[in-house]
């Protein structure tokens, strides 16, 4: 892979006070982590063979402009944990301000590696990806932060780690890619769906109940169930437990509430199911994770 043409000073310009920048290469996946101080605007200008996926890991871009392959994209602020994918042979383009003090993890796939992954799979889908721009999906932060773990503390079984990390992430988004074109069958309606999420999201501490989900719609518990897995790929008790893991690792980056305080307000029984259930879907524990994140 190409250091010198993947140069973030380059990549991403900006006008800073400090910057430092950590990088490791495992032949098809390379990881850049990018941490910046003073940070005024910065210019995007990413042109890459294969994927590049990048991670807002701390400030807020407020205010910018975004441009793929020459079409401008409407811009939305960019928090901590919101996540950019340009496929393979696409180009990203623009600029941005925000928070003095940012940071951001960059991860390059070469595109030979992610078609002999994927086969003709990949091959047939890899051109139909559409840059995504700021979305956020649990799988795709998962595996980008044992990714950025990985280059923190490299050892002879990390090339296999980030491999199977990036394999992830590239079949993460050709399945975003499918459930966004293709309509679920049998799935909840577009409104109805919005109403569920709305429904529980706004109580994350006490989470709706099943049956209170499915009155909600208006339809039989049975129904709601085989529905709304229909319509996001996963049961309704998986949904809200990768909610409540998101809110608890947002609280984990923005708040400096402990880590007993945190797993109560987001619904855990106990601090120590959620050090269990948080390991395991992030790969370090809550305080392990706050603490790569305070940058």
């Amino acid at each position: 892979m190409d250091t010198e043409f993947l140069d973030p000073k380059t990549l991403r310009r900006s006008q800073h006070q400090t910057f430092t920048h950590q990088h490791e290469s495992w032949g098809n996946v390379r990881a850049d982590l990018i941490k910046r101080t003073g940070l005024a605007r910065q210019e995007t200008a990413i042109s890459f063979s294969g994927h590049i996926f990048l991670m807002n890991l701390r400030g807020v871009a407020s205010r910018g402009e975004d441009f793929v392959d020459g079409r401008r994209i409407s811009f939305s602020p960019r928090s901590a944990g919101s996540v950019i994918h340009i496929p393979a042979g696409s180009d990203w383009t623009g600029w941005d301000e925000g928070d003095p003090t940012a940071a951001y993890l960059l991860v390059s796939i070469e595109k030979a590696f992610a078609e002999e992954a994927f086969g003709g799979v990949m091959r047939h889908r890899s051109g139909d990806l559409a840059a995504a721009i700021g979305f956020r999906d649990t799988t795709v932060e998962m595996a980008l932060r044992r990714i950025g773990i990985e280059l923190e503390q490299p050892d002879p079984i990390s090339v296999t780690m980030v491999e199977s990390q990036a394999m992830q992430m590239l079949a993460q988004m050709i399945r975003l890619s499918d459930s966004q074109n293709e309509p679920a069958k049998g799935g909840l309606s577009s409104f109805d769906l919005k109403r569920v999420v709305a429904m529980i999201e706004s109580s994350p501490d006490e989470m709706p109940t099943l049956t209170d989900l499915a009155k909600e719609v208006g339809v039989s518990r049975f129904h709601f169930g085989r529905a709304f897995k229909q319509s996001t790929g996963m049961t309704p008790y998986a949904f809200i437990a990768r909610r409540r893991l998101e809110r608890s690792a947002e609280m984990l980056r923005s708040t400096k509430r402990s880590a007993t305080e945190i797993a109560l307000e987001c619904g855990f029984g106990s601090s120590s199911h959620f050090t269990i259930a948080f390991k395991r879907a992030f790969g370090v524990s809550p305080t392990e994770f706050r603490r790569r994140c305070t940058i």
